[in-house]
Formats: structure tokens, C-alpha cells, sequence
């Protein structure tokens, strides 16, 4: 493992100003194919010699890489070498050597056990190289196979053996190319990286770091955008950062979808990650708030990757400031946009198994109010002047023993968790039935559904957490935590006062795959114990003295999620697959199904549940599927509400 940097230069950002808006700064870079760059070093090696050993670590898709592996071989076997070449992955490198190498051998010797042991190179690094072998243990499982995974040193390599029964039958291992690096908020982490590892008999002809295509970005944008941002942050004290940074990147990373568990292995993806989570990291680390803190208004990021296989890369970033204006204004009914024809969609014609247009939500709901004669309203709008609306039935001026009983449901308030407002429409007649005052804001965050609605048109399986925040770059609900509930956080604010809620039910989501941050640590930093799938998840907070409620409510819930069979063998598959490869989980199982309790002080209701999806990514049977478990725990929640 090598520590040494890469000379480079970059060539300064230009301006671009438009008649439209204030001057953009752009920055442009390409980026030479990792591929090009391993078979120009094997060529100016002076190969003497016997018989070669070729090993060559480059993050690549398996296509690409066996192309690789026959191009090498030609190569050699053009200047008179034989050689033994293998082509291995730097991400994900235990992964693939198991289900590229080892998967033949134990399906041909017929074996029934794979003992794996992982490195623990560094206290920091105790479960993460266990995690990086995620899902082996569900292809294992799959294969009729049993798995075994131990800690192991601090070589960076993995060990494996295979067994029938009691009897050895294979041992590898295999290495693991790592390089230090200072993440965003200057911590030292290992990333992966490539390599190049040449060996004729007994001799090293060449043993040394080969970058990867995603580590050469990362470097360019730590050194070039990043300063920059950091700088214009120290001008603006307290104000948002820029309006909007755009980043269009296209590197030949790989990016396809794995037949286990409907997991994905994806470096473009991960990058995205990178550099929304890298962007706020840095600015936090600056301004010295915890990672925590969901505050921060950077402006709205927008991160765009593309897979380019076998191609050179290239990026493009684009930084629009705020202009003269400290902050955006606060539009009311009179100077917002006008809202589209909503009752001129046909809303009985959409479908539960995919994500809604912003409009279809608003349709569906106003529809839904006129139909059973609730309130519409419209407290507040977005800071891009997108309305905020709120159905709602105010408790009657005769039934003041139900005024302490108001229901409040909100989702999307994190747009890119797209089931919790398809569930919330279709709850209004519920709540309608019922004899409880309530309000159900069923989109908080129109700025960002907007976004992820754009970018999942380019990458409709990415997870798009940049879209998961407000256009300012804060997160809505830490605007009523710190006292102030303006654009989209004055509706909720609203609501809950106007029918005195005790109950708020709140529908969120998360991500349906592997959420990996590779050159930060690799589990996303901050956010660690949601970086494996558990199935659908329920989360209850409450206030010091409502515990023993919690855990009834808790109960309740559970009795009416287990009869969901779909739900709960998600739920079954995914835990079993994800404890293979973490610690103990975050969350308890009632009824086997994933829970967490929490006292919570500063909730804004004595109970709060929230649902907790993993529908990032997801469509088609599973995201209705995903729907109907949010309404079976609102519907518990509201039976449980009512009989107390």
C-alpha cells in the first residue's frame, strides 16, 4: 500500500455569465481511462524472463474487465510471454473474488461451508471489510452454502477456505489494495484503489498503485471545487452558500444491477454520494457543526453520474451564487406560482406501484378534500414558490373531549423516499372516517421532489440523496427544532397547531440497497446504521412520560404488520443477509419485524411514528407493497389513537 500523491495541475475555473442571472463559474476536467493507463505500464515494462503472473486491480463492471484480461494476454503473448493474468476488482474486492473465483470451485467440489476472514487493519475499520463482502452471505445462503466470517489482522487481505463436511478443500487469498486518504471533514480513511502487480517466477517486476478513473475525480474535485466552496462559505456567514452546484460526470465506473437480494453494485452512484455528503462534510468541518447538524443551508446540489465503459472521463461542474440577494423571499398565495389544473387530471387512472408527479399528489388530494368536504389549504410555499398544501378537518367547536386527539400525517418531507406520499393520499378517507381532527400534508418538500423527479430520469436507480433536502440545503424539520418554521416548515407548524395534534405520523423512507460512501470511510459517514437494507422499519419516539404507551402502540402496529406475508419475509431475508455483514443492529424485532424506540423530547407530538420504507430505488410490485405497509401501520396507529 502506497501513501504518495499524484502530481497534478488543473486549469483555473472560467466565468460564464448569462443575460438571465448572475455570473456561473464552471470547471471542466478529463480523465484518462484506468484501462488505457494499466496497458500503457504493462507495455513500457522491459519483460524478461519465464512464465508471468499478471495481477491487476481496476474498478471496472466483470465485462469490462474480462476484456481487459484478453487484452493483456494478446499483449504478452505478442512480445513471446505466456502469463497468468487475473483482472480482479478494486471496489468491492472480497465480493467479487468470491462470486468470480471461489463460486466455481465450491460448485464443483460440492462444497457445503465458506470460511471467510476479513482485516481489521485499524480499530476504525472493525466491521468494514466484513460489510464491503455484502451480500455474500445471501448468494451463500442461495447456494445451499454455509458461511462463516471472522476478524481477522491487520493484512490487507482476505483468507478464505472451502469445506465438505469436515475436509479441506481449497484455501485462498486475496489482496486488498487500499490507499490512505483524508476525507471531506479530515479524517484518514482507506479507499480503494487500483494496482498493478507483475511477477516473472520468483521476481517483482512491478508492484506499485494504479488510481482508478473514480479516485482521479474525487482528487480533481477535493482540490479544485471544494476550496471553493469553502471560501465562498467563509463570505457568507450564515447565509446559503450558492444556489445551485451542478456536477455532470461521465467515467467508465461500473454500474449494474446484481441478481441477489435485487442488490446493485454501483461506483457512479457512490461517487453522487461523494460529492453531495463530501460537499456538506467539508462545509460542516468549517463552520465547526456536529455531522448531525441538518441545518447547514449549502444550496441545492445536484450530482449527476453516468457510466461510461471503456471510455476516457470527463466532468463538469457548474456553481450559479445567490447573486445581490442574502436570502430567497417568502412568497405568499398573492406572488406564488399558480398552482396547475388539478381537476383536470384523471387521478383514478394512476398507479400505486411507482412514484407520483408532484401534481398527480396535489390532484389526488384536492380531490380528496372537495370529495369529502375537508379544508384545503395553503399555509406556505417552498423557498422556489412550489405550494405546500395541508387537507384538514378541525375538530368541532361541540367535541372538545377529541381536540386533544388531532392526527397529523406529513410525508415527503426527504423527497427522494417516494412511497410515503402515495400512502398518505390514500389515507385521507381513513382519517375522513374517523372522528378524530386531523391534517395530512402529503408532500412537505416540492423543491426537492422536483429535483429527484429530474434526476431520476437519468438515473432512475440511483438513490439521489441529493434531492433529499430542501433547495437551501437544510432539512425542514430542523427549522421548527430551532424556532424557525419558515417556507416549507411554516405548513407543518401550521397544521399541528390548527387541530392540536397528539399524534403525528410520519412517512419516510430509505435506501432498497447498499449505501456505501467508498472514499470516506465506505459506510456512509453519519448515517452507518442505515447503510444495509433491514426490511420496513418502524420507528416510535415519545415524550419522558408516554414509555409504556410507546411499547402498547409498538404492539399494536406489529399485530397488524405481520399479517402482511410480503412484508415480513422482505423483512426476514434482508435481516438475516445484513447481520451477516454489520454489528448488532440499531433497531429490536417485535413480531419479527424491525422496531425502534427512542425517547424523544422535543418531538413535536407525545407520539411519533415514523415509517421508515426502504424505497429508494424501488418500483413495481415492491413499491406497492411498500405503500400499503405505510397505511397498515397508520391505520394500527389511528385504531390504537382512538381506543386510548
Amino acid at each position: 500500500m502506497t501513501h504518495t500523491r499524484l502530481p497534478t495541475t488543473y486549469p483555473p475555473p472560467r466565468q460564464d455569465t448569462t443575460r438571465l442571472g448572475p455570473a456561473r463559474t464552471i470547471w471542466e476536467a478529463q480523465f484518462e481511462w484506468e484501462g488505457k493507463r494499466l496497458l500503457e505500464r504493462l507495455g513500457d515494462l522491459p519483460i524478461m524472463g519465464g512464465p508471468l503472473t499478471v495481477h491487476a486491480y481496476v474498478s471496472e463492471s466483470p465485462d469490462v474487465r474480462a476484456g481487459l484480461k484478453n487484452t493483456i494476454i494478446q499483449k504478452l503473448r505478442e512480445r513471446g510471454h505466456g502469463a497468468a493474468v487475473h483482472v480482479r476488482s478494486a471496489y468491492k474486492t472480497g465480493y467479487f473474488w468470491a462470486a468470480e473465483d471461489i463460486q466455481p470451485l465450491w460448485r464443483r467440489h460440492q462444497a457445503d461451508r465458506l470460511s471467510v476472514t476479513y482485516p481489521v487493519i485499524s480499530p476504525a475499520t472493525q466491521g468494514r471489510f466484513l460489510q464491503e463482502l455484502y451480500p455474500l452471505a445471501a448468494l451463500l445462503e442461495r447456494e445451499g452454502v454455509r458461511g462463516e466470517f471472522e476478524a481477522g489482522g491487520p493484512v490487507a487481505q482476505y483468507e478464505a477456505v472451502l469445506y465438505r463436511g469436515k475436509t479441506r478443500l481449497w484455501r485462498g487469498t486475496c489482496p486488498l489494495p487500499l490507499h490512505l486518504r483524508l476525507s471531506p471533514d479530515g479524517r484518514e480513511v482507506l479507499g480503494p484503489t487500483g494496482w498493478l502487480t507483475v511477477k516473472s517466477q520468483a521476481a517483482t517486476l512491478y508492484d506499485e498503485r494504479l488510481p482508478t478513473d473514480g479516485e482521479l475525480f474525487w482528487d480533481w474535485y477535493g482540490e479544485v471545487v471544494l476550496p471553493h466552496l469553502l471560501t465562498l462559505a467563509d463570505e457568507r456567514p450564515g447565509l446559503p452558500v450558492f444556489k445551485n452546484l451542478s456536477v455532470n460526470l461521465h467515467l467508465s465506473e461500473p454500474d449494474f444491477a446484481l441478481d441477489v437480494l435485487n442488490e446493485r453494485v454501483s461506483m457512479t452512484e457512490a461517487l453522487t454520494e461523494e460529492i453531495y455528503f463530501g460537499t456538506l462534510d467539508a462545509l460542516k468541518h468549517q463552520a465547526g457543526t456536529p455531522v448531525s447538524d441538518r441545518s447547514l443551508m449549502p444550496g441545492r446540489i445536484a450530482p449527476v453520474a453516468m457510466s461510461t465503459p471503456g471510455q476516457d472521463g470527463w466532468v463538469r461542474v457548474a456553481l450559479t451564487p445567490w447573486g445581490e440577494s442574502l436570502f430567497p423571499p417568502e412568497f405568499t398565495a398573492r406572488t406564488a406560482p399558480v398552482l396547475p389544473a388539478l381537476a383536470a387530471i384523471d387521478v383514478g387512472a394512476l398507479s400505486t406501484d411507482r412514484p407520483w408527479k408532484p401534481a398527480h399528489i396535489w390532484a389526488y388530494a384536492r380531490q380528496q378534500a372537495e370529495h369529502l368536504g375537508l379544508e384545503w389549504d395553503i399555509p406556505a410555499y417552498s423557498v422556489d414558490g412550489r405550494p405546500v398544501p395541508a387537507v384538514l378537518r378541525r375538530s368541532p367547536a361541540n367535541q372538545h373531549e377529541s381536540s386533544a386527539l388531532g392526527v397529523l400525517l406529513t410525508s415527503g418531507q426527504h423527497a427522494n423516499e417516494t412511497t410515503g406520499p402515495v400512502a398518505a393520499v390514500q389515507l385521507i378517507g381513513t382519517l375522513a372516517a374517523s372522528p378524530l381532527p386531523f391534517a395530512v400534508l402529503p408532500l412537505e418538500n416540492p423543491d426537492g421532489a422536483h429535483l429527484h423527479r429530474s434526476l431520476t430520469q437519468l438515473s432512475p436507480e440511483h438513490m439521489h440523496h441529493a434531492a433529499r433536502y430542501t433547495s437551501l440545503g437544510d432539512d425542514l424539520e430542523f427549522r421548527l427544532r430551532n424556532g424557525n418554521p419558515r417556507w416549507e416548515a411554516r405548513t407543518r407548524a401550521w397544521a399541528a397547531e390548527q387541530i392540536g395534534a397528539s399524534l403525528h405520523l410520519n412517512l419516510h423512507g430509505y435506501p432498497a440497497h447498499e449505501w456505501v460512501r467508498p472514499y470516506s470511510g465506505y459506510a456512509p459517514f453519519g448515517f452507518e446504521s442505515w447503510a444495509l437494507p433491514a426490511g420496513f422499519l418502524t420507528i416510535i419516539w415519545y415524550h419522558p412520560d408516554h414509555q409504556q404507551k410507546a411499547r402498547r402502540l409498538a404492539n399494536a402496529i406489529a399485530t397488524r404488520l405481520v399479517t402482511l406475508d410480503d412484508v415480513v419475509k422482505h423483512a426476514a431475508r434482508a435481516c438475516r443477509a445484513g447481520a451477516a455483514h454489520s454489528g448488532p443492529p440499531h433497531y429490536e424485532l417485535i413480531g419479527g419485524l424491525p422496531f425502534l424506540l427512542a425517547e424523544h423530547s422535543g418531538a413535536l407530538c407525545p407520539l411519533t411514528v415514523i415509517t421508515e420504507a426502504p424505497d429508494e430505488t424501488i418500483y413495481g410490485q415492491r413499491f406497492a407493497m411498500f405503500v400499503h405497509a405505510h397505511q397498515a401501520v397508520c391505520e394500527a396507529a389511528i385504531a390504537y389513537h382512538l381506543s386510548t
